[in-house]
C-alpha cells in the first residue's frame, strides 16, 4: 500500500467555481508530490507558481494551463535521471479519497472496476478514459482534448495514466499475456522507452490513438478480492467525496454504447435498463437536455464505424455485427447515408490520405 502521509500548504483560498471548465480537482496533487521526492526535487516552489494550495479538509483545484506549465517543469526537473510522468504513474493514488482503495480492492472483476475511470479522468485536464468492447479484442481508449497543447506535451499525460494502468494491472493481475499492446499516438522520450520494460505488454508509437489494447475476456476475469458487499459500499463512499459534476446524459449515453456496443442495434428501453432509469424518464431528460437518442446513436455508430474501419485488421462483415446492424448491405447502406462513401471506399481514401500525408 502506497504512504499516504499528506504534505500540508498554507490554507487556501476559496474554491473557484469550475462552471467555466478552465479549473480542474488537483486531486492526485500527493501523487505529484511523491515523485517529486522520488526524482530529488523540491516542487513547492513550482506548486506555488501554479496557484495549487493544499490543505486538509478541502480538493485543490487548478487552471488547466497551470496544471500544463508544471507537468512541462516537473519532466525539465527531473531530467536526466528520471523521467517525470512514468514516476508519478507509478505513485498515482487518489489519498484524498481512501474509499477509492477499497472500491479497486473489492471488485468482482474488472468490468465492476470500470466506474473508476470516470473518477480517473478528473486528474488531467480534459482527459476521458472510456472502454471499446468488442468480441475477442477490446481496448481501453485515452482521449485527451487539448488542441494548444504540443503533442510532446501532451503525451507527457499519457504517459502518467499509462504508467498507473501498468501499475494497477500488476497489483491486481500479476504477470498477465492478456495485454496485447499499448498504442501511443506520440513518439516518447527516449527515456520513457528504455524505462518501460517493466509494462505489461509492448509499446506501438505514432498510432492513430492512445490505447491499451487487451483480450475482451479479461473484463469479466474472477479477481481474488472480490467483496460484493464492501464494493457497493466504496463505490457510494467515493461518489460523496469525489467532488463530481452531474454528467450529462449524452456523455453517459455514448459511454454506455463504447463499453457495450451490442446497445447500438437496440432499443431505448434497451439502454435505459443499461442506465438503470425508467425509459420516460431517460426521454424526459434527454428532451431538457435538448437531445434525441437517435441522433446520439446515431453518431456513436458512425464514430465507431471510422475507428473499426482504420484499425490494421478491420473485417468489415464482423464490424457491421459489433455495431448491431442485421448484416453487411445494411451497415453500407447507413455509411453511405452518413458520408457519401461505402465502408470500403471510405477506408481507401482514409488510407490515401495518410500516405499522402507521411510522404
Amino acid at each position: 500500500m502506497l504512504d499516504t502521509t499528506r504534505t500540508t500548504l498554507p490554507a487556501s483560498p476559496p474554491l473557484p467555481s469550475t462552471a467555466s471548465g478552465e479549473f480542474v480537482p488537483f486531486v492526485a496533487a500527493n501523487a505529484w508530490i511523491k515523485a517529486a521526492m522520488h526524482c530529488r526535487f523540491n516542487i513547492d516552489p513550482l506548486f506555488s507558481a501554479a496557484g495549487v494550495h493544499l490543505n486538509a479538509s478541502n480538493v485543490a483545484m487548478v487552471r488547466k494551463s497551470a496544471l500544463i506549465r508544471l507537468m512541462k517543469q516537473c519532466v525539465d526537473q527531473a531530467a536526466p535521471n528520471y523521467h517525470f510522468p512514468l514516476v508519478l504513474g507509478e505513485h498515482f493514488a487518489f489519498d484524498h479519497v481512501p474509499a477509492l482503495e477499497t472500491f479497486l480492492a473489492t471488485s468482482p472483476t474488472l468490468r465492476h472496476a470500470l466506474p473508476a475511470l470516470q473518477w480517473a479522468g478528473m486528474t488531467m485536464p480534459d482527459l476521458e478514459l472510456h472502454v471499446e468492447e468488442h468480441a475477442a479484442t477490446s481496448a481501453l481508449v485515452l482521449e485527451v482534448d487539448a488542441p494548444m497543447v504540443d503533442p510532446t506535451t501532451r503525451g507527457y499525460f499519457v504517459e502518467a495514466i499509462f504508467a498507473s494502468i501498468s501499475n494497477i494491472v500488476r497489483l491486481a493481475l500479476g504477470n498477465t499475456t492478456l495485454i496485447h499492446h499499448i498504442e501511443m499516438r506520440h513518439q516518447p522520450h527516449p527515456r520513457f522507452m528504455a524505462l518501460t520494460a517493466n509494462f505489461p505488454a509492448p509499446i506501438r508509437t505514432l498510432q492513430a490513438r492512445d490505447a491499451a489494447v487487451f483480450a475482451t475476456r479479461l473484463l469479466d476475469m474472477p479477481l481474488p478480492g472480490a467483496s460484493p458487499g464492501l464494493h457497493q459500499r466504496a463505490q457510494e463512499m467515493v461518489k460523496q467525496q469525489l467532488p463530481l459534476a452531474e454528467e450529462k446524459l449524452d456523455k453517459q449515453l455514448e459511454r454506455a454504447f463504447r463499453q457495450q456496443p451490442a446497445l447500438l442495434g437496440q432499443g431505448l428501453e434497451r439502454v435505459a435498463d443499461r442506465l438503470g432509469l425508467h425509459p420516460r424518464t431517460l426521454q424526459r431528460r434527454l428532451r431538457e437536455e435538448g437531445q434525441q437518442f437517435t441522433d446520439i446513436q446515431t453518431q456513436c455508430r458512425l464514430d465507431m464505424a471510422r475507428a473499426g474501419l482504420l484499425a490494421a485488421q478491420c473485417d468489415i462483415e464482423s464490424l457491421s455485427a459489433q455495431l448491431g446492424f442485421a448484416d453487411r448491405h445494411s451497415f453500407t447502406r447507413a455509411f453511405k447515408r452518413w458520408t457519401g462513401l461505402s465502408p470500403s471506399a471510405w477506408r481507401r481514401q482514409q488510407q490515401s490520405a495518410s500516405r499522402g500525408v507521411t510522404r
